[in-house]
C-alpha cells in the first residue's frame, strides 16, 4: 500500500529523496518515474565502515556482531549510483563515497544538526563538585564504549562516568570489570535526555565509526566541552577550541585529557562556552535552511535552459 502510494505522489513530485536503508525497488520506482533522485547516507560507506568495524572487534577479542557484513555491499553501491545528489553529513561519509567510486559531484557535504526544543535552555552555572563525565549513545563497540571504560579506569580521577543508552550485551562481555566500579553509573534509556546533559561536565565519545553525531552537537548546546574521536568531531567540533580531539585507541591520549579536564575547571568552561558559540550555527532550522539552498542551487545547475 505505501509503495503504490509513493508511486502515485511521484507523479507530481520534481526530486525524490530517500535514505540508504530505503529497498531497491523504491529506488527503481523513482528512475522508472524518471525523477531526480537524493539519497541521505548517514554513515560511512560499508567499504570504508566494515573494516572501522571489523579491526574494532578484532582488537576488543570478540567475534564481529556489527551487522555489516550481512547487508550487500552490491546493493549499496547500486543504489548510490542511481542517485542524483547524495547528501553526506560529515567529511568522514564524504571521503568513504568517493572512495568506493562515488563521483565527487554528486556527493553534497552538509551536516546535520540538534533542536532546541529537546535540549532545553543550557545550564548556565555548574557547582564546584567533582566532574561527571558523560556517554550518550548506544553503549556499544562501534561507539567506543570499551576504549572509554578502560581509559576511565586508568585515569583514577575524582568524579563519575555515566553511560546513558542501551547496553549491548558485547560491552559487558569485555568491560565487565571497568563497568562495575563505584565511580561508573550505568543509567540506561534517560528521559529527558536534556537532564543529562545539564547535570555533566564534560562529554566523553570515542567512537570509531559514524556520521554526523547529534549527541555531539547536544552536549555543545548544553556548554559542555567535548572529548571526542575524529569522526565524533566530523567538521563542528575543532580540537582545542570546543574540545579535545584523540585518536579513540591513544589510550595515554584519553587518559591524559581525562585527567585534564578533570583537575581544570578553568579549561572546561573556556572549551565549553566556545562550544556553546558554535552550536548556535548547527540548530536544525539553519541546517534545513543550508540543506535547502545547496539542493535547489544543485537542481538549478542541473535544469535545462529555459526551465
Amino acid at each position: 500500500m505505501l509503495r503504490r502510494q509513493f508511486r502515485r505522489a511521484l507523479a507530481g513530485a520534481d526530486l525524490a529523496y530517500l535514505w540508504a536503508a530505503t529497498p531497491e525497488h523504491i529506488y527503481e520506482d523513482v528512475k522508472q518515474a524518471g525523477r531526480p533522485l537524493c539519497v541521505e547516507r548517514i554513515n560511512c560507506h560499508r567499504l570504508t565502515a566494515v573494516p572501522i568495524l571489523d579491526e574494532a572487534y578484532r582488537r576488543a577479542g570478540i567475534a564481529p556482531a556489527h551487522g555489516g557484513h550481512r547487508c550487500s555491499v552490491a546493493e549499496e553501491q547500486r543504489k548510490l549510483a542511481a542517485a542524483d545528489w547524495i547528501f553526506a553529513p560529515s567529511p568522514f561519509v564524504r571521503r568513504s563515497l568517493i572512495d568506493a567510486g562515488i563521483p565527487a559531484g554528486k556527493v553534497l557535504s552538509t551536516s546535520y544538526g540538534w533542536s532546541p526544543q529537546r535540549s532545553g535552555a543550557p545550564r548556565r552555572e555548574r557547582p564546584a563538585k567533582a566532574s561527571v563525565f558523560l556517554f550518550v549513545g548506544t553503549v556499544c563497540i562501534r561507539k567506543g564504549a570499551h576504549l572509554l571504560a578502560e581509559a576511565w579506569a586508568q585515569a583514577a580521577v575524582p568524579g563519575q562516568l555515566e553511560f546513558c543508552g542501551q547496553l549491548l550485551p558485547e560491552i559487558e562481555r569485555v568491560s565487565r570489570t571497568h563497568l562495575a566500579r563505584p565511580d561508573v553509573r550505568l543509567r540506561g534509556l534517560v528521559t529527558p535526555i536534556s537532564s543529562a546533559y545539564a547535570a555533566a561536565d564534560v562529554f566523553v565519545f570515542p567512537t570509531l565509526e559514524e556520521g554526523s553525531p547529534l549527541v555531539v552537537m547536544e552536549a555543545m548546546a548544553q556548554g559542555l566541552p567535548v572529548l571526542t574521536s575524529p569522526m565524533g568531531a566530523g567538521e563542528i567540533l575543532r580540537d582545542g577550541i570546543e574540545g579535545l580531539v584523540l585518536d579513540p585507541y591513544d589510550r595515554d591520549g584519553w587518559v591524559g585529557a581525562i585527567r585534564q579536564l578533570a583537575a581544570d575547571s578553568a579549561l572546561r568552561e573556556r572549551l565549553g562556552d566556545a562550544a556553546r558559540r558554535r552550536a548556535q550555527d548547527f540548530t536544525w532550522d539553519k541546517v534545513g535552511a543550508r540543506r535547502r539552498e545547496l539542493l535547489l542551487a544543485t537542481c538549478a545547475d542541473r535544469r535545462p535552459a529555459g526551465h
